[in-house]
């Protein structure tokens, strides 16, 4: 669902540009203009403050996709789009975390840690079995259960960073850096 969903991307200005462009032409020559493509290009005020029920609010212009973001929304390098609520860009499912993929993210990451955990709880006790049918020798039981050894090395290492992950989450989630709002409501 992660990586399936639409993280909120904001669509293009596919239109004209927004009406505050500043129309100063930048090339002042004819042989200027032929070697920036021919085309005057135009500047954008960087910012445009917005008044919202009394609270001003600063818009970011976006050259990319030619139009001023909302709040909290940022343009994703990777994706080449601009994303709601963006969080990051995750290499791990390949897409942005946004406004409306962000809980099944955490979801991931969360089920994800409990599998690493449970991975490792089951490997010792298969581990701690064999230990106990061997006369109480690990290193013997750990030579019979070569891939339950593995299994504890790798989980034992990896739960570290996914649950490392997990925690951050739940910190942003509890200090409300990460809408809660978006997070537990509006399952669509």
């Amino acid at each position: 669902m992660t990586s399936a969903r639409d993280p909120g991307i904001v669509p293009r200005n596919t239109r004209a540009p927004p009406p505050e462009a500043d129309e100063r032409n930048l090339p002042a020559t004819p042989s200027m203009e032929w070697s920036v493509g021919g085309t005057p290009r135009m500047r954008f005020r960087r910012t445009k403050d917005v008044n919202v029920n009394g609270v001003t609010v600063k818009l970011k212009f976006c050259e990319t996709c030619l139009r001023y973001r909302p709040p909290r929304s940022s343009h994703c390098s990777i994706c080449n789009n601009c994303v709601q609520k963006f969080d990051h860009h995750c290499p791990w499912v390949g897409q942005c975390i946004g406004l409306r993929n962000y809980r099944y993210f955490f979801l991931f990451i969360a089920t994800s840690t409990f599998l690493c955990i449970s991975v490792l709880i089951f490997s010792w006790l298969n581990v701690h079995g064999e230990m106990q049918d061997n006369g109480g020798s690990i290193w013997k039981a750990l030579r019979k259960e070569v891939y339950s050894f593995v299994l504890i090395i790798y989980t034992s290492i990896v739960v570290w960073f996914v649950g490392g992950l997990t925690v951050l989450h739940l910190y942003l989630i509890s200090t409300n850096q990460v809408k809660f709002s978006s997070f537990c409501c509006n399952f669509r």
